[in-house]
């Protein structure tokens, strides 16, 4: 502190000096040296005093700190002076240009790297690299010339077995007279000729069809047909699907709205399906973050800094067993994802040890899904639940596949992972009506633990030309034929109903799961099922490729899902299996896997196996990329 003073009073001495001397006249405004040493020694004065009014603060350190602060302002004088010195000669609006010229330069150059470091820390450093060796004029080249052979080639194939069996000729233009009703009713049968059919309880597919009997869906249609012009949009014109929406979504919320002072406050909406649930829950709980807990002065700042582009985005921290609609809801939304892998070590389940670990100042949502769309089993909900409460981070249940099933499982005589909002930090859930609530295709219901959450999920417009409007989801115009067919489907079957559906297939799923423990030596359980999915892999994926054992089952008539990241199938058991399709399914497992371990299909270049063993060698996941984008825009295309 003695130093400190020393120092200001002789350098205040020797500015008076220097200003004396070189203090200019009325008549000559040119800087002396003299005064240019006294502006020096201001700047002295100013560093400093800096330092004089921290002493307060700095009361009672050890020796060194002072030594280190004192040669720290020391440097900083002498460079500034000698800044001054350089730049004596040049005009101000040069000195004002110059350092508009770097900043700029400098904001450019760091918002660059920043955006390098965000994109390598996603996506890898390899794929970067790749990407980077890709843009290449010479690479670019080939790239697009090799994406155009493999887009004619997907086009080709998927158009010619699109056509080959149908008897009518391709409508890719409006048919110049009116065809009668019979026509096209006749075209229609002929189309769906090769759509896959089953009887009850005989259905080879995994999931896809859900209802329970032919009555059932005879029945939904029936109820279709009364509203096929309804739009809830239109609420004065269609009072009775507002109403049924309505009581859609208080319905299904019954099912998880717990007890306790939160489950009056319970609310939601109904969707066209379980990737709009997810979309719009995912919209709602980054807003409602960003509100609650993404402002402030620090923040602001942070967000404020020219070169930080991704630093500040919202993170949503995701399984890699999630479903890829938060894929998608990243890329709509400017989510940063961050992707913690599952495996055997946890049975495949994403633990509240592993989130903790990712959780950041921007972490806004997690993720639990109940169960995993690839390997059937809970996330650990309570335990997040609670992790997220802490945090005051948005928790959001995916029970697009569980939420029918799971809340009935204690009264079916089983003993499975529950979730309520009576849990703490759960703050939204998405349920699908159109899987296990036996509904015919395109809704979903989407709920929230508050209205304060939901209203974040709204879209509504004041100023437009066209008059005041509002919208709950992301869809306008809405069909109120399939509301009320959801509506139906959950009076009909009532929660007796639902009960019985539960016992019949957790029952399915348990006794799947031990068929392959105990029967399959070539297979192994991925997690053990805790609801309607059951995944397994090969013991031996030299011995026996899966994807192999997939094709042959599909020859077979079955249409089973793979998996990647381990390799592996699933089978999602719904209303429309039986325990006999169940054994069958099982038998022909052995039987399959009995043929690719023989090597009977060595060199079958058909089917799925050649796609799934090139994605799974491929170090650019971009290449598979673009083999996906050729084949939907093949599938689009006529």
């Amino acid at each position: 502190r003695e130093w400190i003073r020393t120092s200001i009073a002789g350098a205040a001495k020797e500015g008076e000096r220097g200003g004396e001397e070189g203090r200019p006249s009325d008549s000559d405004c040119s800087p002396s040296p003299g005064f240019a040493s006294g502006l020096r020694i201001a700047r002295s004065i100013e560093i400093y005093a800096m330092g004089a009014g921290l002493s307060t603060l700095l009361e009672g350190m050890p020796g060194p700190v002072w030594d280190a602060w004192g040669s720290f302002t020391s440097t900083v004088a002498n460079g500034l002076s000698r800044l001054d010195v350089h730049l004596a000669g040049d005009l101000p609006s040069s000195v004002v240009l110059k350092t508009a010229g770097a900043t700029v330069a400098l904001c450019w150059s760091l918002r660059y790297l920043s955006n390098v470091v965000d994109h390598m820390s996603e996506y890898g450093c390899l794929q970067t690299t790749l990407e980077v060796l890709k843009a290449l004029p010479i690479v670019s080249g080939l790239v697009a010339r090799e994406k155009d052979k493999l887009s004619k080639k997907v086009q080709d194939q998927v158009v010619a077995d699109r056509y080959k069996h149908s008897k009518h000729p391709k409508f890719a233009e409006l048919p110049e007279r009116q065809m009668a009703r019979k026509e096209v009713l006749n075209a229609i049968e002929d189309l769906i000729a090769k759509d896959e059919t089953s009887e009850d309880g005989k259905s080879k597919l995994s999931g896809a069809r859900y209802f329970n009997s032919e009555k059932h869906a005879n029945f939904q249609t029936e109820v279709y047909g009364k509203f096929v012009g309804a739009n809830p949009i239109h609420g004065d014109s269609f009072p009775s699907v507002v109403r049924m929406d309505a009581e859609l979504v208080s319905m299904t919320a019954s099912l998880v709205r717990g007890s306790g002072p939160s489950a009056s406050s319970v609310c939601g909406s109904v969707t066209s399906g379980g990737s709009e649930s997810i979309l719009c829950a995912m919209k709602a709980s980054r807003d409602w973050w960003r509100r609650e807990r993404g402002g402030g002065l620090l923040r602001g700042l942070l967000e404020s800094l020219p070169w930080r582009k991704g630093t500040h985005k919202p993170e949503i921290i995701i399984a890699d067993s999630a479903h890829a609609a938060y894929v998608k809801a990243a890329h709509y939304y400017g989510l940063r994802m961050v992707v913690v892998p599952v495996d055997e070590r946890t049975g495949y389940r994403l633990t509240a040890a592993a989130v903790r670990r990712k959780i950041t100042a921007n972490t806004a949502i997690v993720v639990v899904s109940a169960p995993s769309y690839p390997h059937g089993v809970c996330d650990d909900i309570e335990g997040i639940g609670k992790l997220a409460a802490s945090w005051g981070i948005a928790c959001h249940v995916d029970a697009c596949l569980g939420g029918f099933i799971l809340p009935f499982a204690r009264d079916a005589g089983f003993k499975r992972p529950g979730f309520t909002f009576s849990m703490p930090g759960l703050t939204s859930m998405s349920i699908d009506t159109h899987k296990y609530g036996l509904a015919h295709k395109g809704t979903s219901v989407v709920l929230y633990r508050s209205k304060e959450i939901r209203k974040h999920q709204f879209t509504s417009i004041t100023d437009w030309s066209g008059g005041l409007y509002i919208s709950p989801t992301m869809a306008g115009s809405r069909s109120g034929a399939v509301i009320a067919a959801a509506w139906a489907s959950l009076l009909s079957m009532g929660r007796e109903g639902f009960v019985g559906q539960a016992r019949h297939l957790l029952s399915l799923s348990e006794h799947l799961a031990r068929r392959i423990e105990s029967d399959c030596k070539d297979l192994e359980l991925l997690g053990w099922p805790d609801s309607t999915v059951v995944a397994w892999g090969s013991t031996d994926g030299k011995r026996v490729d899966i994807y192999k054992v997939n094709d042959a089952m599909t020859k077979r008539g079955w249409h089973l899902s793979a998996l990647q990241r381990p390799p592996g199938l699933h089978m999602c058991l719904t209303a429309a299996h039986s325990r006999e399709t169940v054994d069958q399914l099982v038998a022909d497992l052995m039987d399959c896997c009995e043929e690719v371990r023989k090597g009977a299909r060595e060199g079958d270049e058909e089917g799925m196996a050649p796609m799934y063993g090139m994605a799974a060698s491929l170090p650019d996941r971009n290449i598979v990329g673009d083999v996906l984008v050729a084949f939907q825009e093949a599938s689009l295309d006529c």
